[in-house]
């Protein structure tokens, strides 16, 4: 994982922040919501540092298909993105069919 040093000073501190709900996040696997933007990225990139370091369990990645337009192109960039920058193996797509 390739974050710089001012991005581990910020994930540290917010760790440090989360001090109420270490036994949550240490005990449970979260669930993240992954679309590919920059708050999910950011999110998932915490995540990940986290899961690095042995603080937490690894989390499940899910990505929502509303099937509104075609978007198999985004899912393709969207995995070998995932595969590429993570560690994390479990992703999870869920397809919602339009009548």
């Amino acid at each position: 994982m390739n974050i710089s040093a001012n991005t581990e000073s910020i994930f540290i501190r917010a760790w440090d922040r989360l001090i109420n709900y270490r036994e949550l996040l240490t005990e449970n696997h979260a669930v993240i919501g992954y679309s590919g933007g920059k708050d999910s990225t950011l999110l998932l990139n915490f995540y990940s540092y986290l899961f690095q370091y042995k603080l937490i369990p690894e989390p499940l990645i899910y990505h929502l298909d509303h099937s509104i337009r075609d978007n198999a192109e985004q899912e393709s960039l969207l995995t070998i993105f995932l595969d590429t920058n993570f560690i994390f193996k479990t992703f999870i797509k869920k397809k919602i069919f339009r009548r």
